[in-house]
Formats: C-alpha cells, structure tokens, sequence
C-alpha cells in the first residue's frame, strides 16, 4: 500500500507554532533595527568618501553606535559589527573626518570638587551599604527547616560563649542556654 506524502511542513505542535510567532514578531523588530545601523553606515560612508556633505564625526559615531546596539541585543554577531566598525573607520581615517572631533576634545582633565568627590563618597557607601542587605537577605532562611537549624546554631554559639565567659570569670558551671 502506497501512502500519500505529507505536504504541509511547518510547525504542528502548539509551542512550535507559538515559536512561528514569536520569531515573526521579533523579525520585525530586529528587521528595522538592522536597517537603521546599515542606513547610518552609508550615511558615514558616503560622507567619508566624499559623495554628501555633513557632519563626518557625528555620522561615523552614530554608526559605530547603532552597531554596537545591534551586536549587544544580538541582532547581528558581534564579529559582524566589528568587522563593519573597523572598515567604516578605516574610510574615517582616510579622509580625516576624525582629526577635528579629537582636537576639540579638553587636553587636561577638570579638577573634581570637594563637592563632587562628597557626592561620589556617599553614592559608594549607599552601593556597599545595600550590597551587604542584600547578602543579609540572602542568608536569611526562608524555609521552617531553615529556620529551626538558624536556632540551633545560635543556640550552640550562645552556650560555647557562655562557657568561655565562665572559664574567664572563674565560675564552675555553665550557664544554661536560651531555648528557642
């Protein structure tokens, strides 16, 4: 008995047919941005070769931007926006689109104030102060078998520590430990 070939191909099951969606939604997406890094590349590119007149610096750092963006979100591989970085630059550099934007760049470096550096101070104590809530947080057990083994260690450190205070003060027993 001969059978009929299938014929449709695609997706059947529910989650590839919802994968089918999702990769259109997110083509789309990625679809415009690829266009818009391309379209700011022939911008630089154009302006560097001479064939339109703009703001060479300002086109070329768009570009290299947009395709910094690309590659981060994964809309193309980051090979892929180096090596278009590096070829855009290298029309830059031929004609020197760059030279101004590095001269008017300050040579010295502003002093900070006393103010500033305050500011800073304080906003790395506030980022240290909730690094360690968070790792406070973080040990807290969250669980009653957590919990109960919390207790069980306290428990155990206030006795040793009741201990050394006895053998420190000279008394002969111990205190009883805390239940808990």
């Amino acid at each position: 008995m001969a059978r009929k070939a299938r014929t449709w191909k695609g997706a059947r099951t529910p989650q590839a047919l919802k994968r089918v969606r999702q990769s259109l939604r997110r083509r789309t997406v990625n679809q415009r941005t690829r266009s818009h890094a391309k379209t700011l590349v022939v911008q630089a590119s154009n302006i560097a070769l001479g064939r339109s007149e703009g703001d060479g610096a300002a086109a070329v750092t768009a570009a290299l931007s947009a395709l910094d963006k690309a590659a981060e979100k994964g809309i193309i591989h980051p090979n892929n926006a180096a090596r278009r970085k590096s070829r855009l630059m290298a029309k830059a550099n031929e004609a020197h689109l760059l030279d101004g934007a590095a001269s008017e760049a300050p040579s010295a470096p502003k002093k900070k104030s006393t103010a500033t550096k305050t500011a800073q101070r304080k906003k790395v104590a506030a980022s240290k102060a909730s690094k360690a809530a968070a790792a406070k947080a973080a040990d807290r057990p969250r669980t009653a078998a957590g919990k109960a083994k919390v207790a069980v260690v306290r428990a155990s450190r206030e006795t040793a520590a009741a201990r050394k205070r006895a053998k420190a003060g000279g008394n002969a027993e111990p205190e009883a430990p805390a239940e808990g």
